[in-house]
């Protein structure tokens, strides 16, 4: 099951007591070195940290700044930048990234479909991980080419549909495959068959 962000906060703040002074060397006294108790966990923690911010807010400038201090040395300064920088995530989320979060109506799709007797049927449909999916398989230079695509069909989405299906087809069926396997493989949807 996936963490949510107060979670991974929490964890977070449980790792602070876990920091242990290496014994230092003559001469480099000024250069404390530490390691965190329970090592694995932290790396995990931390990596666990940077897929959640990375899939669920994916164009914040905030997913750089934590994968650069989490690659620096291990340290109780270095680890107070990560929790703040998940912190500021939690607080000002960038306002163009949809965070998927189940259970969240914000940045889903609701369509209301009537019928003849007044009944609504609410669908919701979450696209941020079809976004990820696809922006994961393709190259910086693929998804300009579809985009340049959309944006030179966006009165005609039949032609558009055809000219995007012609375009993926020629990037080469295993891009299709890993696109729809990474979409079909998300909790989300494999639930759901």
């Amino acid at each position: 099951m996936m963490p949510t962000l107060d979670e991974l906060i929490q964890q977070g703040k449980e790792f602070v007591s876990q920091f242990v002074e290496s014994p230092i060397l003559p001469g480099f006294e000024e250069f404390p070195i530490y390691r965190v108790s329970n090592d694995s966990e932290y790396e995990n923690w931390k990596a666990t940290a940077k897929r959640f911010i990375g899939v669920n807010y994916f164009n914040d400038k905030a997913v750089g700044e934590f994968e650069q201090v989490s690659n620096r040395e291990v340290s109780p300064d270095n680890h107070s930048k990560l929790l703040a920088i998940l912190n500021a995530i939690k607080t000002i989320p960038q306002s163009n990234t949809v965070p998927m979060k189940s259970g969240r109506k914000g940045g889903d799709i609701i369509v209301n479909n009537s019928n003849t007797v007044n009944q609504t049927q609410n669908t919701t449909v979450q696209y941020a991980f079809f976004i990820e999916s696809i922006k994961n398989e393709l190259t910086g230079r693929q998804l300009q080419e579809l985009k340049d695509i959309l944006e030179q069909h966006k009165d005609t989405p039949e032609t558009a549909k055809s000219k995007i299906i012609e375009k993926l087809t020629s990037f080469g069926s295993n891009v299709l495959a890993s696109i729809l396997a990474n979409v079909v493989t998300n909790p989300n949807i494999y639930g759901m068959f």
